[in-house]
This record gives structure tokens, sequence and C-alpha cells, in this order.
């Protein structure tokens, strides 16, 4: 026994000195291999969301994830011959924006066909940027402007009348949309269209008509935004090479604002999976350039249990949880419309609508279903009367169906009031807002009064609360797809006519906005735990600004654009320096787009 135990010992020595020999022979002959990176940024000012490291100088990114986040000198020790070097020359450096609620999938078809008044500071601009438009656009085809703007905007505080539509365009049909509030066409889009004095009313909508009873081409939710359903699904559709190419520039130009991740709603006339196909296939091949989760929106009144029934049978969803694995076309679960009388509008021209009583009995069903089928869900909801008869549905059925961690959320939440949050808080769910208030703040204090705007919806109590929270923009048929103007938002409570709204203890520090369009939001895609931050093992989702964010003027971050977006540790939009590192993209599509004239947001 004693002369085995003598052999094993000296066995174990032997093993011992062989593994130092070979540590050493490899030293000497430098076959030690460290770890290199595939892409170094480095001379920058980073703000990197993470507790425990919140500034650096540099990132390192390796097959997509960043490996190492600290200094310059000690980051590009794991550079190589092959990495490719980045200097930021002193940029401030965020984790890539991500937008909670968009409609960016449904916009991107018809993105490069409609002109944007994103930005335009007078309604007098605008009406000339139609008539050039008008100039260029062919035979057949509309001038659009849907979504993106208010009047409030403008130095006339005012929509444009159908007269001066009709002088800007008096051949080519203008169809004008602000928000789901009113639309405006000139009188050849009332020719096309076949609006008389004989063509009734929609559903809760109105035909504006002039004393002779003929229809001057406004149009007035009141409060259902059917008619602008209807009057878009009419204007003329385009091939699928256009619709793919202009998806592309949409999402091209959200990289471009330093957005590296969208949630898409989904959206009433926009049908799964037929016209989720064009997204798809680019993303499949690599030109989506940014990542993309959606909801399914009920298409039907009446028929919303069987979509989701459907929809479950052949799918699952919200499979976010695998951090090895690629994200970036995901179907994530149900919403916004889980039923469509279950829907308010916010369209604060017109008084709040009351849900009907059948609404709870109609819901109970489908919400079961979503949470036996382990289907994640958002709902649409503007005002806290909405909101609690839904919440109520939702605490009978977890009583009998649990949630069990389920995430699911409300959406915009305007008017939401604290002990609200606090049901939703007690329940698992989270609240996506949007910058709406920029838009429709100023049609919101002239209804309710200054008083009722100031904590509409608590941007403050909702941070404090630590409740899940994201932001978002709702665009692109609501607000901006910008969300510099969400963030500008959030940091200053002032509306788009610059009218400030909020008191000063419901706004958010920099720092805070910024962690509730990254991190927060990233929750809502159950993907918190894998981008939001710049931190070792997250996505190498980033972003260089033209400007910093933290110390620029609060009006100057609207105006702040990505010098380089990096999505995947890959650039994906470049300007000035640093344009060589992007992809190039093939011309825009149709060649009369009106976005070769103006682009999509608006410069002087």
């Amino acid at each position: 026994m004693l002369f085995n135990e003598k052999v094993n010992i000296l066995g174990l020595k032997l093993l011992f000195t062989f593994f130092i020999f070979v540590i050493l022979i490899s030293c000497s002959s430098g076959k030690i291999q460290k770890e290199t990176a595939d892409m170094i940024v480095h001379n920058a000012n980073i703000t990197t969301l993470n507790e425990n490291q919140p500034t650096a100088e540099a990132v390192a990114i390796k097959q997509g994830k960043i490996i190492a986040v600290g200094n310059s000198k000690e980051i590009l020790k794991l550079k190589s011959s092959n990495s490719l070097i980045v200097d930021a020359n002193g940029r401030r450096i965020i984790p890539g924006l991500n937008d909670s609620h968009s409609h960016f999938l449904r916009g991107g078809l018809s993105y490069s066909r409609e002109l944007r008044w994103d930005g335009v500071p007078s309604l007098k601009e605008g009406l000339n940027m139609i008539k050039k438009a008008a100039e260029i656009t062919p035979q057949g085809e509309w001038v659009r402007v849907i979504g993106g703007w208010t009047p409030w905007q403008f130095i006339e505080k005012r929509l444009p009348t159908p007269a001066e539509l009709s002088e800007a365009s008096p051949n080519r049909p203008v169809y004008v949309q602000y928000f789901y509030s009113a639309a405006i066409v000139n009188l050849k889009g009332l020719e096309v269209l076949g609006i008389s004095k004989n063509t009734p009313n929609p559903y809760e909508g109105r035909f504006e008509k002039d004393n002779e009873g003929n229809p001057t081409g406004l149009m007035l939710a009141e409060p259902h935004p059917g008619i602008f359903y209807g009057k878009i699904a009419a204007l003329p559709e385009t091939t699928k090479e256009v619709e793919a190419n202009s998806t592309i520039y949409m999402f091209r130009e959200l990289a471009r604002y330093g957005l590296t991740s969208v949630i898409d709603a989904g959206g009433g006339g926009f049908n799964y999976p037929q016209q989720y196909n064009t997204a798809e296939q680019l993303a499949i091949e690599g030109k989506l350039p940014i990542r993309a989760s959606f909801y399914l929106f009920a298409q039907k009144p009446k028929k919303e249990l069987q979509d989701f029934m459907t929809w479950s049978d052949m799918n699952a969803a919200g499979s976010n949880k695998d951090p090895n694995k690629e994200h970036g076309f995901e179907l994530e679960g149900a919403g916004e419309y889980l039923l469509w009388e279950a829907a308010d509008y916010e369209n604060f021209r017109w008084e709040r609508p009351e849900l009907p009583d059948t609404m709870g009995e109609n819901i109970e069903p489908i919400i079961t279903l979503l949470i036996k089928k382990r289907w994640p869900f958002k709902i649409h909801a503007t005002y806290d009367e909405s909101i609690q008869k839904i919440l109520a549905v939702i605490e009978k059925v977890n009583k009998e169906t649990p949630l069990k961690g389920l995430r699911w959320s409300f959406e915009h939440a305007e008017t939401i009031k604290p002990e609200t949050v606090d049901r939703i808080a007690a329940l698992g769910g989270g609240i996506a807002l949007q910058d709406r208030m920029v838009f429709l703040g100023d049609d919101f204090i002239e209804r309710y009064g200054v008083n009722a705007g100031k904590y509409s919806p608590p941007l403050r109590y909702i941070y404090d609360k630590k409740i899940p929270m994201g932001m978002g923009t709702d665009g692109t048929r609501g607000g901006s797809f910008n969300p510099f103007v969400s963030l500008h938002y959030m940091v200053t409570g002032k509306t788009a006519s610059g009218r400030i709204i909020y008191d000063k203890d419901n706004v958010l520090s920099r720092e805070e906005a910024l962690r509730v369009h990254t991190y927060g939001s990233a929750w809502f895609s159950d993907e918190e735990h894998v981008k939001g931050r710049i931190k070792i093992g997250q996505f190498a989702d980033f972003v260089l600004l033209s400007k910093d964010y933290m110390k620029v003027s609060d009006e100057e971050i609207k105006t702040i654009e990505s010098v380089l977006t990096i999505v995947n540790g890959k650039p994906v939009y470049a300007s000035g320096n640093f344009e060589s590192l992007a992809p190039k993209i093939p011309e825009i599509l149709p060649n009369w787009s009106p976005v070769k004239l103006f682009g999509s947001y608006y410069k002087n």
C-alpha cells in the first residue's frame, strides 16, 4: 500500500512538472492566445448605464457581443491585425435606443411614398413642400402626409385648410392626417375618393360640409379613427420591390436617429402574416439594419378571439430568453388591440369615450387564452378610466389563471393615476409610454385645463415606482419616429408648441430618460438581460452621437443624430468621417419619392 502511494505521488509530481514545462515553452514561443476583438471603439465618452461601471472610454466587441469596457489603453490591448479600430474623437456613446411602441413594419411599406412634416416649423413651409412634391408625383399617385407632426409645431398653430391644399396641388390628390383626430384632402382628393354631398358619415366620424351641403375636404374622428383607416386603405398600392426598398430606407432612418431596436404594435389593416413577409424576408437576408420584435393586432371586430386562437396555435411567442440566440425579427405576443371595443382613442379634440358594458365579458376569454398559451400581451389604453376597467378583468382572470410572470403591459396611459400604477405593479405588469403629449398635449390642455396636464402621465411616479417602464414614439401615423423628441420631452415636459405642461417634479434627468428609452424599453421584448446597456456580455448595440446628449442645451437634444450606429457589432449607419464604415444601400424607390426632395426629418 505504501509503495503504491509513493508511485502515485511521483506520478503526480511528474505530471505537474510536465504541465509547467508546457506553459513555459508556450510562453517563450508566444503561442498563448489572448482574446482579441473584432472591433474596438476608443477615445470616447461612454454612458454605459451599468451601475457598476457608469462611464468608460472604450469598448471591445467580438462576435456581436461586448467583451470588454474600460479605458482606451487597456481595451486597445485586445486589438489584432484583423480588428476594426474606430477612434470616436471624444464623442458621446450611448446604448442603442429601443422604441417600445411603434408601427414601423406597417410604416416601412409606404415610407418612401410619403411626405414627412416631422419638425417643419411653419404651415407655410409645409404647404410649399406639398407644392413641390405634387410637381414630381405621377398621375394616379397621391401626395401623402400621414403622421409625425402636429399643428401646434407651426408658427400658425393650426391645421391646413382644404382650400390651401387645393391651391398647393390642384392636379394631384393630397391627403394630410393629424394623428387620429383629423384628416384633410384637397378637391382632387374628394373627387378620387368619390366623396360627395350624398356620401354618408362613417361610424363615429364626420365629413365637414359647407352651407350648401358639399364636403369641404375636412374629415373628423368623433371619436372613432375608422374614418381614416378606410381612406388610407383606398390610396394606391405599389409593388413588393418598392415596399422592400421603402422598408430598408425607413429602418435606415431609424438607425440614423440612434435606434437599434424597435417593438412593433401592429395596426389596423395590417394583416399577419401576409403584410409582415416583406420585413421578415429582409431580416432573413440581413438587410434589416436594426432589431425588430412585433405584437399581433386583432384585425376584425367581434373576431378577435378567433384571431388569437389561430395565431397562438400556429406560433410560440415571447421566446427571447437565450442570450446566445440572434435576436432580429421575432413575434412577441398579442396587442395592442386585444378587443376593438376595449380601445379608447387619444383624440383630445373630442370628449373621452366610454368603454361599453360588454367589454369585460368579451375581453376576459382573450386574456385567459393568452395566459394559458403563455403569450405576452399589450393593451392600448389612453385614459385611467379605461385602464381601471380592463385591469379589473385582468385581476379577476389572474385568480383562476395566474399570470405567473407572463409579461404584459398597458400602452400610452396618458391619464393613468398613481393608484392604478400600483395595481399594475402588483400583478407584475409594465407601462409603455410614448411622447404623444408632445403632439397632443396642447389639445389636452385646451380641453381639460392646465392642472389636468401636469401629471398626464405621472412620469416621475412611474419611474420611482420601479415598475417596468418603456418609452416609444407611436410612429409613424402618430408621432415622429425621432426618439430624441421623446428624450427631450421626458427631460423638459414640453409640447411641440414649446409649452411646458409638467411641473419640475414630473420630469426625469437625462440619464433617467435615457435608461427608460434603452434598458427600460428592452423589458417589453423580454431582452433587458441582453441589451440596453454597454456591459460585458450584452449585445454590441450602441451609438456615437453627433452632439453630446449629456451636455448640450435642452433644445439641442432634439437636433441630435447618430454618426455611427452599431448593431450586433456591425456598423449599420454612418455619416461624416465614419461614412465609409457602413454598407451602401440601393437607390430609393420610386424615383419620384418625396424623401429625395426633403429627407425624413426637417432641416433648415
